[in-house]
């Protein structure tokens, strides 16, 4: 009798829920030119080795977004000219992703895109256009692009701030207004959105100091901090924000080294919980650095993480107990566990092999 119980109540604890979300699908979008399909999709479980799951054709997908019930997936194709395209994607019943349609970014390289909830619009970073594109949706398809922003400047550097560079668009919590941040003229537009997503082109500019290379800004989630990764000069710069208006409280350096005057700073990102913020840095080091965040919204130095080479884009799990690193060069995603008492990131050496990655994004294997 005993021995019958046992089994049974063996049998009950082990079963495996339907709705397992400590499974996650996690996106790799890539560089293209040695014959990589653009985006692949891994499943992740815990700390069992990532499996890929099934790949998608995408020129230089450089980076993407996902509508807020993550059934369509909007990339682009960093390319020049007519062949610059954002595309859009829908998921099947069998849950994996196909392509709907494309539509033009009406400027050359787009390498950021961004997705606006209330009015399902759709927002591309023309690197080499030095514009933003607006597209409206229709049933989630894209529909042909609605404005082009057209910005115009320059900086001091003398190569790589000859011109507008928008490098990535980053929507307010409240979807009230977007931030585009332009290389090219250290500067960052405020653009009001309108109710039918759209922008008002009368932006508001934010002027950042010249020489940085404003790439990468991220908002808390209250929407009264805001921090910016700039390029050129490898610092952290903090802003209060209040009432829309940026007020800069801080700067701090990211790219640490002394080797040369122009860094390679890329990325940045808060801890789910938002105690930590981290940054990417490649060219002159190859590595992320990590701060304390305080109560006010300030950085204390934390340390510096050595990862592989060109660590252009990274991410947190949705657990914040890892961090993924997409190793450009290297041609891998490494995976770090995250001690989120101490900043301490450990290599875990489950390396991920992905040729040229640049973009990682995470889905729920089984969403709620």
């Amino acid at each position: 009798m005993f021995s019958i119980l046992s089994i049974l109540l063996t049998s009950f604890f082990n079963v495996v829920p339907t709705s397992d979300t400590t499974q996650y699908q996690l996106f790799i979008g890539s560089y293209t030119s040695q014959g990589n399909p653009g985006i692949e999709v891994y499943q992740i479980n815990g700390t069992q080795p990532a499996s890929l799951m099934y790949s998608l054709k995408n020129t230089n997908a450089s980076f993407y977004a996902f509508n807020t019930d993550q059934s369509f997936l909007y990339a682009a194709s960093e390319d020049m000219d007519s062949k610059a395209l954002v595309n859009a994607y829908q998921k099947n019943k069998q849950g994996k992703f196909e392509l709907v349609n494309a539509a033009s970014s009406l400027g050359s390289a787009p390498c950021y895109v961004a997705f606006r909830n209330k009015s399902k619009t759709v927002y591309s970073a023309n690197y080499v256009g030095g514009s933003m594109s607006v597209f409206k949706t229709a049933q989630g398809k894209l529909l042909p692009a609605s404005q082009l922003i057209q910005y115009k400047g320059a900086s001091i550097h003398p190569e790589r701030q000859q011109g507008a560079h928008a490098h990535m668009i980053a929507i307010a919590p409240d979807e009230s207004y977007l931030l585009v941040t332009d290389l090219g003229s250290d500067k960052i537009y405020q653009h009001t959105i309108l109710e039918d997503g759209l922008v008002n082109e009368n932006y508001i500019p934010i002027a950042i100091t010249p020489g940085n290379g404003p790439r990468h800004i991220i908002f808390n989630p209250k929407g009264n901090r805001a921090y910016l990764i700039n390029e050129l000069s490898g610092m952290v710069d903090v802003f209060e924000v209040q009432n829309k208006k940026f007020t800069k409280i801080q700067t701090i350096a990211s790219d640490t080294t002394t080797l040369s005057k122009t860094k390679g700073s890329a990325d940045i990102h808060l801890a789910p919980d938002g105690k930590w913020l981290i940054s990417s840095n490649r060219i002159t080091s190859n590595d992320l650095a990590i701060f304390k965040v305080d109560a006010k919204g300030l950085l204390t130095p934390a340390g510096h993480q050595t990862v592989a080479t060109k660590p252009r884009n990274f991410t947190f799990d949705p657990s914040g107990n890892f961090i993924y690193v997409a190793s450009q060069d290297d041609n891998k995603v490494q995976i770090f566990s995250f001690n989120n008492s101490t900043g301490k990131m450990t290599n875990t050496n489950n390396d991920i092999k992905v040729m040229s990655p640049v973009c990682l994004k995470f889905i729920p294997r089984y969403p709620r």
